[in-house]
């Protein structure tokens, strides 16, 4: 393994495990994901749902997920008091690539999840006509999400309000990714092909893309200031 990717690794490793272990972590998550989407289930009380709305719902569910697991990554570091040896262990990019492999994983194990049971249990109102496009809409779209908030995460960290400051933040900077996120999933659900919805997955992946770079160039002054 290059040296250059152990750091990484040990760093997103450790998160990993960490959220594995605490109350605030995954299994909360993933709790939060059967929550959320058992509500909906009863919500909709077998009525047809039309892909819009479905589709809006979902990311509502994705959304919502995300503001509850994925802000964590650096003020977890703050709450326990261990950001200062962080600092001493690794350099400021490989802080910022193990925290956002991290919540890359994170992001795409509850957001499948909660695609899987929201399709699993509304399948009588439901239905999808091209899974493959819904499950690339849905990856997509996680990546987008962990790479705004891992940033946002080691802004609002040193803050006292942190819990307020994080969807304040994260709504404006999500809102370029949410709008070509629905549309796609509408053809998802509508059954369209990859190729009908790709000006839309690759927005997404564009906006991601110049959020891992600009977060990659400004991080260093966030984490060290």
């Amino acid at each position: 393994m290059p040296k250059a990717t152990s750091p990484i690794l040990a760093i997103a490793g450790k998160d990993l495990r960490s959220d594995i272990r605490t109350r605030y972590g995954m299994s909360a998550l993933l709790l939060f994901v059967v929550t959320t989407v058992t509500l909906v289930v009863f919500a909709a009380a077998s009525e047809p749902m039309p892909r819009p709305i479905a589709a809006a719902v979902l990311w509502i569910v994705m959304f919502t997920t995300a503001m509850t697991g994925l802000g964590r990554c650096f003020v977890a570091e703050e709450e326990r008091g261990t950001s200062l040896l962080l600092r001493m262990s690794a350099t400021p990019s490989h802080i910022y690539a193990g925290k956002l492999l991290g919540n890359i994983v994170q992001a795409l194990v509850a957001n499948l999840a909660a695609a899987l049971l929201f399709i699993f249990f509304l399948s009588d109102t439901i239905t999808v006509g091209n899974p493959t496009l819904l499950v690339l809409v849905v990856s997509t779209g996680s990546i987008g999400m962990a790479t705004a908030l891992t940033v946002i995460s080691a802004i609002v960290a040193k803050a006292g309000s942190r819990n307020a400051l994080l969807p304040v933040l994260s709504f404006p900077i999500l809102v370029p990714l949410l709008l070509p996120g629905v549309n796609a999933m509408i053809y998802g659900l509508a059954g369209l092909s990859v190729a009908e919805a790709m000006p839309d997955i690759l927005l997404m992946l564009s906006y991601t893309g110049i959020l891992v770079v600009v977060s990659y160039l400004v991080f260093e002054v966030l984490w060290c200031d």
